[in-house]
């Protein structure tokens, strides 16, 4: 069987994170610990619900852990660190537990409050005793949930949690139990953290680099809107749920574009969810029948707006004039432009042309940024190359710039 926990960081009370951290140990090793307590504390949930798990003396000791601190089975990890805060980082135990004795008792139980780092191998010795053959899930989700640019305590958390997923995962090898935790972090948020352990993470990290072309590969990006396709309309064996409802080689297509997969994925950075958004707005202009071209160019205003807004959220932390550099691209009025002339825009610019004194930057770091988030690409000729699909790519000044197709409405910017 399998059971799950969420860790999202939406609304999740970071601050009180940081008061928890270890004052003997430094940087990342400050936070490892409470994140170590907590992710031991849903796996003890997880734990008392296996009614798989054998083990009696650890199931019990777990249980009993959990209900002398109030620690429902209905809470999260939120409600854990509010506990944690309210109690003073203390947490009860019984006293026998200090010295690795977990068997029932008739006896008295002399329970005491220790500091909650006190309680972080006792946790894991029982975890490891437990003896089951479920697997025990745990999704850290939305950690890019409030996170700024030049945060060093941010950054530091997120750090530690890396370390505390790695260390937790090594010192389960040792149960029955198969644990399974899972993190998902925003690649532009990843790629900016520097540590000396990073790099021993490698053989456990999984990017989705999604594939635009028809393929069959498990990355291929049309398996998504296939998968959707063919649930919601319940299209049984149909090979192509794609060309079901899109009339993709609609003759009203410009030259040089295919179909009209390729018209749309161009206008995305090739994630699901852009692709997903798109055909839902085109899904509100088609008039009925297989979608048009036509249809696609009525919904790309729209699209166009919703891409825009989710620049915005990934991109303001990094770039905080990010709103005037966009308007600069839209004073030239072309998706085509050059570095020089992009130059003299932002120069002229009052609000950056003072975050560039303030700062210390120049028109060079502003593009470097938006190369790096693919609002701009690189022109060689006919061929344009943008960092989302060579994270390796780095900006060559001096070559011409192309804005990302899917803002260019947004913009109101020609292609040329």
């Amino acid at each position: 069987m399998c059971f799950y926990s969420t860790l999202t960081l939406r609304d999740f009370p970071i601050n009180d994170i940081r008061d928890f951290r270890d004052r003997s140990s430094r940087d990342k090793s400050q936070f490892v610990p409470v994140w170590l307590f907590l992710i031991y504390v849903e796996l003890a949930k997880i734990a008392i619900d296996d009614n798989g798990a054998s083990s009696i003396e650890a199931i019990d000791a777990l249980e009993t852990f959990l209900v002398m601190n109030n620690l429902s089975d209905g809470m999260g990890f939120t409600d854990t660190v509010t506990l944690l805060k309210s109690s003073g980082s203390k947490v009860k135990i019984l006293a026998k537990w200090l010295e690795g004795e977990y068997q029932r008792s008739d006896s008295s139980q002399i329970e005491m409050q220790v500091h909650y780092q006190k309680v972080v191998d006792i946790l894991k010795d029982l975890l490891i005793n437990v003896k089951t053959n479920s697997q025990y899930w745990l999704f850290m989700d939305e950690l890019d949930e409030g996170f700024r640019s030049g945060d060093s305590g941010l950054r530091l958390l997120l750090l530690a949690l890396l370390r505390a997923v790695e260390d937790s995962a090594i010192s389960l090898q040792r149960s029955s139990l198969i644990y399974r935790p899972l993190l998902v972090l925003r690649s532009d948020i990843f790629d900016r953290l520097e540590d000396n352990d990073l790099n021993k993470l490698d053989d456990h990290l999984i990017r989705l680099n999604w594939i635009s072309k028809d393929d069959e590969s498990e990355y291929a990006l049309k398996n998504v809107p296939n998968a959707r396709i063919s649930t919601s309309l319940n299209l049984g064996g149909v090979s192509d749920p794609w060309c079901a409802i899109v009339d993709d080689s609609d003759p009203s297509l410009p030259n040089r574009v295919n179909s009209i997969w390729q018209y749309m994925v161009n206008r995305t950075y090739e994630r699901p969810r852009d692709i997903i958004k798109f055909l839902k707005n085109c899904q509100k202009k088609n008039n009925g029948g297989r979608l048009t071209f036509e249809e696609v160019r009525a919904a790309e205003d729209n699209y166009s707006a919703w891409l825009y807004n989710e620049l915005r959220d990934e991109i303001h932390s990094y770039l905080p004039v990010w709103r005037e550099a966009l308007q600069c691209l839209t004073r030239i009025g072309t998706g085509k432009i050059k570095y020089s002339d992009y130059v003299d825009q932002l120069n002229s610019d009052r609000v950056i042309s003072k975050w560039f004194k303030d700062q210390g930057k120049g028109p060079e770091d502003v593009v470097e940024i938006l190369f790096d988030f693919g609002v701009v690409g690189n022109l060689d000729g006919k061929r344009w190359l943008f960092k989302y699909k060579d994270d390796d790519l780095a900006w060559n000044p001096s070559m011409d710039l192309i804005v990302h197709f899917g803002l260019n409405r947004k913009l109101r910017l020609f292609k040329w």
